[in-house]
């Protein structure tokens, strides 16, 4: 969709004829957007569809705000171009997530081979299946980074807070991190003898800071998420996954300490 792709991902409104050759389309939940000369894809949710008779791209009533605004912008950019806009057909308007895309995230729908996009895609389908994330985001320790050998000496404050929830210290070389998330309303799903691997959203790859190594991100509940074993080795091994994960951690909690979502 080389014809739409500027206009539909910067309004996230993408536009077919209501004809049978696109009822391909019809009781879609999500669309992949694809640019045929770039090869970048970007895939959103479909958060609702609206159907306009070929006179009503003048009158946009029937669409509810805040998605009337959007179609009137990607109108004006594409109405005139009778090769999107068809003259005297009626058309669907699908009405797309609003998720951040940055560049970076856009280059690597280009190079990533299609058997690892379409596990992320497998795994962004149902997420909650794969991954289990925290119900607030907040520093546990400050200063605490991980240990590799000896204990962790719990601060006193930390330890009786812990108590309070119902948790105890744990000074195994993650032990800091998974009680943080555990403090912070997370679940962690039983697996094998023991649980899911609580993941580091920030590894010190793709430009990120490395949270085991920072005060600030080791016990920061916003940047850890329990994680299915499948996507947990998946997270470590795809860039373009990390990247899916350092977003949902700032549309969830805000949390951008790179601040390359602000």
């Amino acid at each position: 969709m080389p014809l739409t792709w500027t206009a539909s991902v910067k309004h996230r409104v993408y536009s077919c004829p209501d004809t049978p050759e696109f009822d391909f389309v019809m009781g879609a939940t999500a669309l992949i957007l694809k640019n045929t000369q770039s090869g970048a894809r970007i895939p959103l949710e479909v958060c609702s569809v609206a159907k306009l008779t070929a006179d009503g791209i003048n009158n946009l009533n029937g669409i509810e705000q805040p998605f009337r605004d959007r179609v009137k912008l990607y109108l004006d950019e594409v109405r005139n171009n009778e090769t999107i806009i068809r003259p005297g057909c009626a058309h669907r308007y699908y009405l797309l997530s609003t998720e951040p895309w940055l560049p970076e995230m856009e280059a690597l729908t280009v190079s990533v081979s299609s058997a690892e996009l379409d596990a992320i895609l497998s795994i962004c389908t149902d997420p909650e299946l794969f991954f289990e994330w925290p119900q607030v985001g907040a520093l546990l320790w400050p200063g605490c980074v991980r240990r590799n050998e000896g204990a962790y000496n719990y601060p006193e404050e930390v330890i009786l807070y812990l108590a309070r929830l119902g948790l105890r210290p744990d000074i195994r070389t993650n032990g800091p991190a998974i009680v943080s998330f555990l403090a912070a309303g997370g679940k962690r799903p039983n697996w094998g003898n023991g649980g899911w691997h609580i993941h580091h959203i920030f590894d010190g790859t793709e430009g990120s800071r490395h949270a085991v190594h920072d005060g600030n991100l080791f016990t920061h509940s916003a940047g850890l998420v329990a994680a299915h074993p499948v996507a947990h080795n998946l997270a470590h091994q795809s860039a373009l996954l990390k990247w899916f994960l350092r977003r949902e951690a700032f549309m969830r909690f805000k949390f951008d300490p790179d601040g390359v979502f602000n």
